[in-house]
């Protein structure tokens, strides 16, 4: 499972924020992209800078593996990760599709 990249944060022998990205190669193109599926801190531990510096040491891994971004999405209303992820990169409004498994 060398697609899956799972880091977290330590604080006084327990963790205190996790990260869960995924490798994803592109077929129309010869890049790979990172997404971002899960970020979280505790809320005791949030302001702090956790969840930058989870990514930032992220953008060290994809960058040794050769990755052209790394991208997440937010929800409407979610305004710390909005304010944290514009703080990191830039926005763009696309749109989503639910798909469901079963007919």
């Amino acid at each position: 499972m060398d697609h899956i990249i799972a880091l977290v944060s330590m604080q006084d022998n327990q963790v205190v924020g996790g990260l869960v990205a995924y490798e994803l190669l592109k077929f129309e193109r010869q890049r790979r992209e990172i997404y971002i599926y899960d970020l979280a801190v505790d809320e005791t531990h949030r302001r702090r800078g956790i969840a930058t510096s989870l990514i930032e040491h992220l953008r060290k891994i994809a960058h040794d593996r050769g990755a052209w971004v790394i991208y997440v999405q937010a929800d409407y209303g979610d305004e710390p990760a909005v304010t944290l992820y514009t703080k990191m990169g830039s926005r763009e409004d696309v749109m989503h599709f639910d798909i469901p498994v079963s007919a």
